[in-house]
């Protein structure tokens, strides 16, 4: 089980539990056309949580069916969260006080579920998930997940075991942060930074062993940013940081 928990800021933000945070997918043993996990949000803090969903896209296939239109070419998504599951393509959980979610202290919610739709198509795909109050998404907590789909069972997970990334330190960034990486013995790794829109703004590459890289505010602008860690052309998992100078 992975955790993820934003700390070090005066606002109370959840916490939440993954079941994983990359799925490796083959199409032809894949029967229903459906991928789907299961993530805990829970309330470790004081006071009762009110909390809506927004999804993000940080990287996906090439075609991908968004906005969502039926019997469309491409990948397509949807979530279910709170009371209801919400449409493909959907962006965001309903606002409305009736559809929040409501964590009291110390309580776990399990309603959350993300599907995936790989439609036939192979490749890497990265989505977001944010659970926050109404209008405040920056005081929220975010996770990714990776689909990677592959024509036939020739990519296993076992191959990457051991890789991993951190979370940019410190967080936000407002000078100079860096990045650690793992990458398995054998195995070469890239690590590429994306702005808000996919757009790649910096790529690290034949990157091996142990070590880490060096994020400089003074080659981004201001916002929200995503690294991800690529073992030979598979994303294994992405981390967000924010750019504040």
């Amino acid at each position: 089980m992975l955790v993820f928990l934003v700390s070090g800021q005066a606002i109370a933000q959840p916490e939440i539990t993954v079941e994983t945070d990359t799925i490796f997918v083959a199409l032809d043993t894949l029967e229903s056309g459906e991928i789907s996990t299961h993530w805990d949000v829970a309330n470790n803090q004081f006071g009762t949580m009110q909390l809506m969903c927004s999804r993000n896209f940080v990287d996906v296939v090439d075609p991908y069916n968004y906005p969502y239109v039926g019997g469309a070419e491409g990948s397509f998504e949807k979530f279910c969260w709170g009371p209801i599951c919400y449409n493909y393509g959907t962006d965001a959980s309903n606002s409305n006080s009736g559809f929040l979610v409501n964590i009291p202290q110390n309580g776990v919610d399990t309603t959350f579920i993300p599907y995936f739709y790989p439609n036939g198509v192979t490749g890497t795909s990265t989505i977001e998930y944010c659970f926050h109050p109404v209008g405040n998404q920056a005081v929220g907590t975010c996770a990714t997940i990776t689909y990677v789909v592959s024509a036939t069972e020739d990519v296993k997970p076992n191959l990457f075991e051991g890789a991993s990334i951190s979370t940019a330190y410190p967080n936000p960034v407002t000078s100079e942060s860096y990045v650690s990486y793992k990458v398995p013995t054998g195995k070469i790794g890239e690590i590429t930074t994306r702005d808000i829109t996919g757009k790649v703004v910096i790529r690290h590459t034949s990157l091996s062993s142990d070590g880490r890289v060096i994020i400089n505010a003074e080659d981004l602008s201001e916002g929200l940013y995503f690294t991800t860690l690529d073992i030979e052309g598979i994303a294994i998992s992405t981390k967000r940081f924010v750019v504040a100078k």
